[in-house]
């Protein structure tokens, strides 16, 4: 009950991430504990999957913002590996994924805090790195996933042994 309490209050979060201002943007993703940026690749994920089952580009978008709050934060690779889902499920619905990615990253900017600028691209400046990267690592087996139908319907699983 209290996770999800906390899912729902971070998909709030997520939504008022995209309409708040960049300095509200640095303070929230400063509020991160891990394991709500743990959550938030949950919901990612979720969405990458959803707009693919759903056909609806706002659960792509509404995945980036939950990686934009995140920020690459406590692990970039997991950030990477998450847009990656959301990249091919752009892809897969008609989107011009790399344009949705530059546009996301421009509308969802802050200045993280230096705690977490660990790396060269925090924040939601990930997302616009991630869309200049080769094609080739945009796809799915480079990241050791690939697509299933699982309970839901579409979906992404890591691939065993990979």
């Amino acid at each position: 009950m209290a996770e999800e309490r906390k899912r729902n209050e971070l998909e709030a979060a997520v939504l008022a991430f995209r309409d708040a201002e960049p300095e509200e943007r640095t303070a929230m993703n400063a509020a991160l504990t891990e394991k709500e940026a743990g959550i938030l690749d949950g919901l990612a994920q979720e969405a990458a999957e959803a707009a693919v089952r759903d056909e609806d580009p706002e659960r792509v978008r509404f995945g980036l913002a939950a990686l934009a709050l995140e920020g690459g934060w406590p692990d970039w690779r997991d950030t990477t590996v998450l847009l990656t889902l959301l990249h091919v499920s752009a892809r897969k619905i008609g989107l011009d994924a790399d344009g949705v990615f530059y546009e996301e990253a421009r509308a969802l900017a802050y200045e993280p805090v230096k705690e977490r600028t660990y790396f060269s691209t925090p924040g939601a400046e990930i997302i616009r790195s991630y869309a200049g990267r080769p094609d080739r690592l945009k796809e799915l087996d480079v990241m050791a996933y690939e697509e299933y139908t699982g309970p839901h319907g579409f979906a992404y699983r890591e691939v065993d042994g990979a």
